[in-house]
């Protein structure tokens, strides 16, 4: 019997960070009363758009999620539930198609399937339909839905309700129906027998834009139409922020990580506060019209969500590459031999990577299968991406993933697979051969590299051989890239071999 990667998660645990004054100096404005805002029914006056679907509002979202470097993040859907049980009111899995829809592009959604190990998926999104009478005119079909967080506890500000009222004849529905939000009245337009049908699935999209654009904190409202100056739009925002800059860690990383999107920040992605993105954010407060200072302010929040940052980008300079920080994954155990201290190279130096392999220390007394740690240090700052050919040649890879999104390994510190992460990679023990293949580039192109619908890490991706994940690499890169792979095999004259 063959023994594959193995997937096996611990507990996290719990750890305290020191983050120093720099942060609150940083984090201005984030003491807030967060009082509870009481929001009543207001006649509709806004705009009104005919549909059928939002099919284009969910391709708007595929292209946003991509503009802000959104990918990789995992949700578990359950079945919606319909407790009146309508005939036509949709099918359990509504939200499939639409989150599906909404990442082609982008990969920005794992959807994990129905009753897969709950620990694959750190979010769950969960939906009920209800139907209910408004006189004799009319029908309200609802939708509630709330995003569950890894303890199964519901997150904050996720709970939302849409409706979509459905015009009746008698006991006969006319194919006519309204959808309200962020006031703009969505008037759904289907054949009589198809109304409910069609009213739950729009339900599902919106609902499915609207969790979605929560979760990864991209403004989803300007795919259905609306703008940042709308009061319901602005609250959202401010809420975002509250929340954001009550855990100060969350707020730092996403700043980090979406000035790294726009090539203006070099440095880590740790949530901790560096020189660089001091430098960062007041070179882009700048840019958006803001006075030019280290302060991560509502303003300066509000400023970024509600701008075009294609037209940004002409006005501030790319970072240059940062010098040997400390790599964002997880670091070499204390008991581990010391990486040697490395001198940045100049950046004109062809990108090389290295890649080499140890016992894993973690189970000494193991007898049943034999496990190893992967160490890769590219030769200068990179984005790293690690695939396996498993021995029934499937290709998964298994890096960046779910415990480590951040592909980005610095050359001081290199990066150890998989280190303290949850998973083992495992030597079968019917002595079939396994090989790994890292790749390093200049810039994050995972979201470049093909895949199938529901791809994720640690599954068959749709590759036959390496050969054809570095051709795709090297179509990503346009040839800018460094390559190194690993022969895996139990027995003794295993042999490895780099390329670039």
């Amino acid at each position: 019997m063959t023994r594959p990667m193995l997937f096996r998660p611990r507990p996290a645990r719990a750890q305290l960070v020191a983050l120093g004054i720099a942060l609150p100096a940083l984090l201005a404005a984030c003491a807030s009363t967060g009082a509870d805002r009481a929001t009543t029914p207001a006649p509709h006056t806004g705009p009104t758009r005919a549909i059928t679907s939002f099919a284009v509002e969910l391709r708007c979202m595929d292209a946003l999620l991509l503009d802000y470097g959104i990918h990789d993040v995992s949700l578990a859907v359950e079945p919606v539930t319909d407790p009146t049980h309508s005939p036509g009111t949709g099918s359990a899995d509504l939200f499939t198609l639409p989150l599906s829809d909404m990442t082609r592009s982008s990969r920005a959604i794992r959807l994990v399937a129905v009753g897969a190990d709950a620990s694959r998926s750190a979010n769950t999104l969960r939906g009920a339909l209800s139907l209910a009478n408004e006189g004799d005119s009319g029908t309200s079909l609802s939708l509630d839905a709330s995003l569950l967080g890894p303890d199964a506890t519901i997150i904050p500000g996720s709970a939302a309700r849409h409706s979509a009222i459905l015009e009746r004849k008698g006991s006969a529905y006319t194919g006519n129906g309204e959808i309200r939000q962020f006031g703009i009245a969505f008037a759904l337009t289907s054949t009589p027998a198809e109304t409910l049908q069609q009213a739950s699935h729009a339900l599902a999209e919106l609902t499915a834009i609207e969790q979605v654009g929560r979760l990864t904190h991209v403004p989803y409202w300007t795919c259905l139409g609306a703008a940042p100056t709308q009061e319901a739009v602005a609250a959202e925002i401010k809420d975002w922020y509250d929340a954001l800059a009550a855990h100060p860690t969350e707020m730092i990383r996403y700043v980090e990580d979406q000035l790294r999107t726009r090539n203006v920040y070099a440095g880590p992605v740790d949530g901790a506060v560096h020189p660089e993105l001091k430098e960062a954010v007041a070179r882009y407060r700048e840019a958006l019209g803001l006075p030019s200072e280290a302060k991560i302010s509502l303003d300066f929040f509000s400023a970024y969500l509600s701008a075009d940052h294609r037209r940004v980008a002409t006005r501030v300079p790319a970072a240059a590459p940062a010098a040997a920080v400390p790599a964002p994954a997880v670091p070499v155990p204390v008991d581990s031999p010391p990486a040697p201290e490395l001198v940045p190279p100049a950046p004109s130096r062809p990108l090389a990577l290295r890649l080499t392999k140890e016992g894993d220390a973690r189970h000494p007394g193991r007898t049943d299968t034999e496990t190893v740690q992967l160490l890769v240090r590219p030769n200068r700052d990179a984005y790293v991406y690690c695939f396996l050919l498993d021995e029934d040649r499937h290709i998964v890879r298994f890096f960046p993933n779910r415990f480590q999104p951040e592909a980005r390994v610095a050359t001081a510190s290199g990066l150890k697979l998989p280190g303290r992460m949850p998973f083992e990679i495992a030597l079968n023990s019917g002595g079939a051969l396994q090989t790994v293949a890292c790749f390093a580039t200049e810039h994050d192109v995972l979201a470049r590299l093909p895949t199938v619908p529901g791809a994720e890490d640690f599954a068959p991706l749709p590759f036959a051989a390496l050969d054809e994940v570095r051709g795709a690499v090297q179509d990503a890169t346009d040839g800018a890239f460094a390559q190194a792979s690993l022969d895996l095999t139990p027995k003794l004259n295993r042999s490895s071999r780099s390329r670039n």
